[in-house]
């Protein structure tokens, strides 16, 4: 049914119905249409990293140096000026700068100098609605009149706290020109201003810049700190995750509590509140830390089957060959570790009953190999992103590891060379007299009739010892000097 006069009306309840001339409703049931239009808005979700997000310095986790450098210098007085926070992605640096913007702003802050996280400019801040914090994204907001227009309130009293705060996020997209507009009041602003820039890339700020800041580097958090975060936030929200599945989301994040607690997220909204293991290789198309040392152990023992069998499996099951090789090459760096260290894990990121098997692979291929099989898995992975056959790369580089255990490291080949050489006496390669001549008669034969110089024979004629073996030429002296020379042989 059509009607021709129709209005949106809005209840006391928030709810929407729709209004119609009640003539035209005479007879029309509006049951389904009553219902439907009466049932309540769903609630919005907010991601783990948002909900658990650090709202006091105790709760920024990976970052003591950070923590312990802010802590003094607000109970001593010398908070500087301006501040950048530089580091990976996901390490805590925005956070980083509203929490320093909220314990500079909070009237309840304790004698630990922590903001109480409570108070109307805490909840503000952490919300990014603060009118003393402003906040910019200098990815989006690049230009000098961007910059200028942010300046322009610069000298302008805060509203509620003690400091107006300026939080430029990502400020090495910035302009030269909105650097030099930045520049002068960097170095002496108000009072009552600070400044605090964020970046994922120090290299590429001024000099000149850099020097009018005091820089606080975040590093990367190590998996066994992720594991602690991520067992907290679980046990908070009623998931049951094991240990395992815990330290394969953490090694994913590679050091970063937001990839980390993103990656959590998705794996609870494909398995529920109870992930597994294969829950999390089917999401996030992995293979497990046994397995993978399951192949680095048969391909140190020559098995190149085992490694194209491997491979056919990644790219049949449709897993991301690139986190794959990424695993590999992360499995391979605690090898080398273990292997540099002389065995000793305590002070690798690795579960204690992993440490043995991993040991065993290790002294198969030893510290040489070890290194050549991270360079060769390193270069395998930009390689395969842009190949046109990617699973030929893949296989090729299996079968290469595979022939890493009959490789000699130049040493042997050396000693072996000069060994060689002190056992005939100099001679390279033996061969018998009656060949020796049968080749010299033929030569003879076939040759012109014509003088032979010495730099026609080759820079000097081979001679034949008593035993048959023929000594090598200048020439071929001279080489086998200079690749002594070369690597350094004695």
């Amino acid at each position: 049914m059509l009607f021709n006069r129709t209005a949106l009306v809005c209840t006391d309840d928030g709810n929407v119905t729709i209004g119609v001339p009640g003539s035209a409703l005479r007879g029309v049931d509006l049951g389904p249409l009553r219902e439907s239009n009466t049932r309540p808005m769903a609630e919005t979700y907010t991601v783990l990293a948002r909900k658990y997000r650090p709202r006091r310095f105790a709760d920024l986790i990976g970052q003591p140096h950070v923590v312990d450098a802010l802590r003094n210098a607000m109970a001593t007085g010398r908070v500087a000026q301006a501040f950048l926070l530089t580091g990976s992605r996901g390490t805590g640096k925005t956070t980083s700068a509203r929490l320093i913007a909220s314990a500079l702003n909070c009237p309840n802050r304790g004698k630990d100098h922590e903001p109480c996280g409570e108070c109307e400019s805490c909840r503000d801040i952490a919300r990014g609605e603060d009118l003393d914090v402003m906040e910019m994204d200098a990815a989006s907001n690049s230009r000098v009149d961007d910059i200028r227009q942010r300046l322009e309130s610069v000298d302008t009293r805060p509203a509620r706290g003690a400091f107006r705060i300026f939080i430029i996020d990502e400020v090495h997209m910035l302009s030269t020109s909105a650097f030099n507009a930045l520049l002068k009041t960097l170095e002496e602003p108000p009072p009552h201003v600070k400044f605090i820039l964020a970046t994922t890339n120090p290299e590429k700020i001024p000099e000149t810049i850099l020097s009018r800041v005091q820089r606080y580097d975040f590093r990367r958090v190590t998996a066994t700190e992720l594991v602690a975060r991520l067992a907290m936030i679980c046990n908070a929200e009623k998931i049951h995750a094991d240990e395992p599945v815990l330290r394969a989301v953490a090694e994913m994040a590679e050091g970063g509590v937001r990839d980390a607690l993103g990656r959590l997220d998705q794996l609870v909204a494909f398995a529920g509140d109870k992930p597994t293991l294969e829950h999390a290789e089917k999401v996030f198309g992995l293979v497990s830390r046994p397995r993978l040392v399951e192949l680095l152990q048969a391909l140190a023992q020559g098995d190149a089957r085992h490694g194209l069998l491997f491979a056919e499996e990644v790219f049949d099951s449709g897993k991301d060959v690139a986190e794959v090789l990424g695993s590999l090459v992360s499995l391979t760096r605690l090898l080398m570790l273990l292997a540099a260290s002389g065995g000793d894990g305590k002070g690798l990121d690795l579960p204690a009953d992993e440490v043995p098997q991993m040991h065993k692979v290790a002294d198969r291929f030893g510290l040489q190999g070890l290194v050549y099989l991270a360079e060769l898995l390193s270069d395998c992975r930009q390689r395969v992103r842009r190949a046109a056959f990617p699973r030929v790369v893949v296989e090729s580089t299996l079968v290469k590891l595979s022939m890493v255990g009959r490789l000699e490291t130049l040493e042997v080949l050396l000693s072996r060379l000069n060994e060689a050489s002190a056992d005939s006496g100099g001679d390279i390669s033996p061969v018998s007299q009656e060949s020796d001549s049968e080749v010299k008669r033929q030569s003879l034969n076939s040759a012109p009739k014509a003088p032979v110089t010495p730099a026609a024979d080759g820079g000097g004629k081979a001679g034949i010892t008593s035993d048959g073996a023929r000594t090598p030429t200048e020439v071929e002296r001279a080489a086998v000097e200079a690749v002594r020379r070369k690597f350094g042989a004695k």
